[in-house]
C-alpha cells in the first residue's frame, strides 16, 4: 500500500489534495441529496399508480365474481356444497382388492 506523507508535499500539492477531498465530499453529498429528492418526487407518483392498480384489481375481481355467479346460475347449480352420489360396496378384509 502506498503511503502519502503530508510533510514532503509542497503547498500547491497540499491545496490540490484538500480541494480534491472537498470535491469528492461535495459530489457524495450532492448524490445523496439528489437521491433523496428523486425519492420524494417519485413517492407520490408510485402511490397514485398503486392506488389505480388496486382499484382496477378490485374492479376486475368484482367482474369475475359476477361472471362466475352468472355462469353458475346458467348451469342450474345451487349455491353451497355439491353432493356426488355413487354406489359402493363394502369389501371384507380377507378378500383381495379389486382394481
Amino acid at each position: 500500500m502506498q503511503r502519502v506523507y503530508v510533510a514532503n508535499m509542497s503547498w500547491g500539492t497540499r491545496i490540490m489534495a484538500i480541494l480534491g477531498v472537498a470535491l469528492g465530499l461535495a459530489l457524495a453529498a450532492a448524490l445523496v441529496v439528489l437521491s433523496i429528492g428523486i425519492a420524494i418526487v417519485l413517492l407520490p407518483v408510485v402511490a397514485v399508480i398503486a392506488a389505480i392498480g388496486w382499484w382496477r384489481l378490485r374492479k376486475m375481481g368484482a367482474t369475475l365474481r359476477t361472471q362466475a355467479a352468472a355462469a353458475q346460475a346458467a348451469n342450474g347449480a345451487q349455491r353451497g356444497y355439491r353432493v356426488i352420489e355413487t354406489e359402493y360396496q363394502v369389501v371384507r378384509p380377507d378378500q383381495p382388492p379389486r382394481r
